[in-house]
């Protein structure tokens, strides 16, 4: 099935919906991609649904990841914060998830809130650092009631995750030299742009210094595409 540029995500969706039969599951998935960011949860429950039953296929998908981004306009980032967040709410607290898909299963009849999405894709961060022993479980589940109770941000989590992983314990991000490269060129051409300006207003500019930041700026160029190679 093929994207259709023009219109945007919800009136796609919104198109689609108009030709998919009532009470299916394709039909639901879509409702609930309508109303993601409050009702993560349900749309996260929809998609296992579909993945369980590789439903995608019948629906004319070579992939999930493939319905996912053209029919729900969910991006890489959005679908697996969906499916680990909801595999972290089914392990870490199922009553949650159970109330959010199943109203009956509610407590006193209504649905117990559930963290946003961010906040839940940093409680399952968290739990996977646990698991690694990077970080205590007393911390791991202090933290997790706190943002259970509503007294946690998304962000407060990640600070506070990041430091209760000993510094001989965290990742360490690779050297990537192209990038400071990229950096330079750019800083580069913007510094030949202003002295070609200079050039123009200015009969003692340096046509000296012109040329060697030229020279610099090729040889600069060719480093960034030897390391992009």
């Amino acid at each position: 099935m093929n994207e259709t540029p023009e219109l945007s995500p919800t009136d796609q969706i919104l198109r689609l919906l108009e030709t998919v039969p009532a009470d299916t599951p394709r039909y639901r998935a879509l409702k609930e991609a309508l109303d993601f960011k409050g009702s993560w949860v349900r749309m996260a429950h929809r998609l296992k649904t579909v993945e369980e039953g590789e439903l995608w296929e019948k629906w004319g998908y070579k992939n999930l990841r493939s319905y996912c981004k053209l029919e729900l306009q969910l991006t890489r980032g959005e679908i697996r914060k969906i499916r680990e967040g909801f595999a972290w709410l089914e392990s870490e607290a199922p009553e949650l998830a159970q109330a959010a898909t199943d109203p009956s299963r509610a407590r006193d009849g209504y649905a117990l809130p559930v963290p946003d999405i961010d906040t839940v894709d940093q409680l399952a961060k968290g739990y996977r650092d646990v698991r690694e022993q990077k970080i205590p479980r007393r911390t791991y589940e202090e933290l997790k009631q706190a943002a259970l109770d509503g007294n946690r941000s998304s962000y407060q989590l990640r600070r506070e995750f990041k430091e209760a992983i000993p510094e001989d314990k965290r990742e360490t991000k690779p050297l990537d030299p192209k990038k400071h490269f990229k950096k330079a060129l750019k800083a580069l051409e913007q510094a030949l742009q202003e002295l070609a300006e200079l050039e123009k207003t200015d009969a003692n500019a340096d046509h000296e210094l012109t040329e060697r930041a030229l020279k610099l700026r090729d040889e600069v160029s060719m480093i960034v595409a030897t390391k992009e190679d």
